[in-house]
């Protein structure tokens, strides 16, 4: 299954980002490329998308922390809301300051659950 996919909650189409569990920055860089090319090739730049993104059980590491500021500068023309998952403190804190360099509001919920039903009231 791909990781980057569109998934449908409760009828809704959102865009699934899903880099759970991903410990090898190489990895996890690539990852972070096929979902901008993703985006780029199914989504209409109209501001109207919502897309979570799960990094549960993944490892940030300072180029990681970098490419995924690029990702949500390059999905902000196309996202209504975004929301993200972890179950980390200290990724919180990062996805806060990706949200500042990006100008998005971006929460953080522990489960992917919880952000798909905040996505639904957007």
């Amino acid at each position: 299954m791909e990781r980057t996919q569109i998934i449908q909650h409760r009828g809704t189409p959102i865009v699934l980002l899903d880099y759970t569990g991903l410990k090898v920055e190489a990895d996890t860089l690539a990852e972070i490329e096929k979902s901008k090319q993703f985006i780029a090739r199914h989504l209409k730049p109209d501001g109207s998308h919502l897309i979570v993104t799960d990094g549960t059980d993944a490892t940030y590491t300072p180029r990681v922390l970098e490419g995924l500021k690029h990702l949500a500068a390059h999905d902000k023309p196309y996202v209504k809301a975004g929301a993200a998952v972890s179950n980390s403190r200290l990724v919180r804190v990062v996805i806060a300051a990706v949200a500042v360099f990006t100008g998005r509001h971006i929460p953080v919920f522990s489960t992917r659950n919880e952000a798909l039903e905040w996505l639904m009231k957007q």
